[in-house]
């Protein structure tokens, strides 16, 4: 099987716009999981159909689960992204609660075999031992995604080193998975502590997984939060209003992080000035594009560089962003 990239994005239809407009030869080697907040706009879901019909995803509900009480709102999700025409499978964890593993495993197999088995790092010893508890799963249709959290703390060399060694400790070499993956991210929360203007963040996340790949002895595919912080906190209406205006825009090892100014106060620039020069900025730098296939965030950015009428708000730069993003990722897989 060829190399897959697990991006983690939220029910956002600015998130489904990405996934809908990747090319095919990025959406052949993607498999999104889509993690729910603790409240799912009603745009997410006609998106999402119209986005991603035919394109099998994973539907994760524990956070909100954890805010609800209750599973009603991912199964209702759930059974509807598979009613509609978008095959999805459920997502079950280790660390979740109970009653939320119970009503995931409920929906194994209703719109595509398997599910995908979040598990921890530090749990990854416990997994065959879990997952034989209940006779009626099958490790063959069991996606594992092995998740190590936050890596920006931690020089990827060493790191990737721990982390091997642990998955080669606990994972024999023809291990009866369906699949398994890496999940790691590093992007920064919000853009506070960079200076206005350029700044080159490194991909942590990216460095670490492509390190730990080439230590174990089977196929680990590679699993990130897409190009933000994977926080699934809702931001404050005035904390929007007062965020500046940036964009965050993937190269090999790194993002290009263009840090602006607030559209408000005595030193505001209106947003739409600052997005057509950030994207006239981006198009004239060299690293701008270097994809094998069409990326349309790429041609969103180039239309906003030399379109007067228009050059997008949070909403349309949140979801070519992330197209980039996924769309830089699955070309440079191996």
């Amino acid at each position: 099987m060829p190399y897959r990239y697990i991006p983690i994005v939220r029910t956002k239809a600015g998130e489904a716009d990405a996934l809908g407009n990747l090319s095919p030869a990025a959406r052949a080697r993607i498999f999104p999981l889509i993690r729910l907040g603790g409240a799912v706009p009603t745009t997410f879901l006609p998106k999402m159909i119209a986005s991603a019909a035919g394109f099998q995803i994973a539907l994760e509900g524990i956070h909100n689960f954890t805010v609800t009480g209750s599973a009603a709102v991912y199964t209702a999700l759930f059974n509807r992204l598979g009613a509609g025409g978008v095959p999805t499978i459920p997502t079950l964890s280790l660390r979740a609660q109970p009653a939320y593993n119970i009503a995931a495993a409920a929906l194994v197999g209703a719109y595509g075999p398997g599910f995908v088995l979040h598990v921890p790092l530090a749990d990854l010893p416990h997994l065959a031992t879990w997952v034989a508890s209940v006779p009626a799963w099958n490790p063959k249709e069991i996606d594992v995604l092995i998740d190590v959290a936050g890596v920006a703390e931690h020089p990827p060399i060493p790191y990737a080193n721990y982390v091997a060694h642990t998955i080669n400790a606990s994972m024999r070499d023809n291990h009866p998975w369906r699949s398994v993956a890496l999940h790691s991210w590093s992007a920064p929360k919000d853009h506070g502590p960079l200076n206005p203007g350029r700044n080159d963040v490194q991909r942590l996340d990216w460095q670490t997984g492509q390190l730990v790949r080439d230590l174990v002895h089977f196929q680990l595919d590679y699993s990130d939060s897409g190009h933000v912080h994977p926080s699934l906190d809702e931001v404050p209406g005035y904390a929007m209003a007062n965020a500046t205006v940036s964009v965050r825009y993937a190269i090999d090892d790194i993002w290009v992080i263009h840090k602006g100014v607030r559209t408000s106060g005595a030193n505001g620039i209106d947003m739409g000035t600052q997005y057509r020069g950030h994207a006239q900025t981006l198009v004239a730098d060299p690293a701008f594009g270097g994809l094998a296939a069409p990326c349309w965030g790429d041609g969103r950015i180039q239309h906003y560089a030399v379109t007067p009428g228009g050059a997008g708000g949070r909403g349309q730069w949140a979801a070519l962003l992330l197209n980039r993003h996924m769309s830089h990722v699955a070309d440079r897989l191996p």
